[in-house]
């Protein structure tokens, strides 16, 4: 059974190859989410996207949800990641959340991480309120919980060749 609404079409890409108006309906989206909704100042436009794969849900021009994946290496605030790839900036609309979409975009983006990256543990660096979900999908925590832009954090990783976590949101 899919967790999908019909109308939300799938997009698995480089930056490169994101519309315009995709581009700018996705920061539009993130910027919503992450600095007016969660009252958060943070540089949310750092310079990694256009070198990150991005997986996005849309309507029309509207990008709904969306992650990016990072590849190792390219992301100097986030040593810790090492040599794994790492889900970043996971967003779901307001009017979506509920429906399953946040799961769907993390196992579209802990898939492609296993195929380009394949025997890699995933990285993420998540808000500590999302421990749980994050759990769902097979992530376990390291190290202490830090702040990051007023914001509580975990470092999690997933293990590699994990077998898909069956579990409702």
């Amino acid at each position: 059974m899919s967790l999908t609404p019909p109308n939300l079409t799938w997009l698995d890409c480089d930056f490169d190859d994101l519309s315009a108006r995709h581009v700018h309906s996705l920061l539009k989206l993130r910027q919503q989410i992450f600095i007016i909704e969660q009252t958060c100042i943070f540089p949310d436009i750092d310079g990694l996207d256009p070198r990150c794969r991005h997986i996005i849900a849309y309507e029309g021009d509207d990008v709904l949800a969306a992650a990016r994946i990072v590849a190792p290496g390219i992301d100097p605030d986030h040593a810790e990641q090492g040599d794994r790839p790492a889900i970043g900036r996971v967003v779901t609309s307001d009017r979506l959340r509920g429906q399953g979409i946040g799961r769907e975009v993390m196992r579209r983006a802990i898939e492609v991480c296993e195929k380009q990256f394949a025997g890699k543990p995933i990285y993420l660096n998540g808000q500590l309120y999302l421990r749980g979900f994050y759990e769902s999908l097979g992530f376990v925590q390291f190290g202490d919980e830090y702040d990051e832009d007023g914001i509580a954090h975990i470092s999690m990783e997933r293990p590699a060749n994990l077998k898909e976590v069956q579990q409702e949101e």
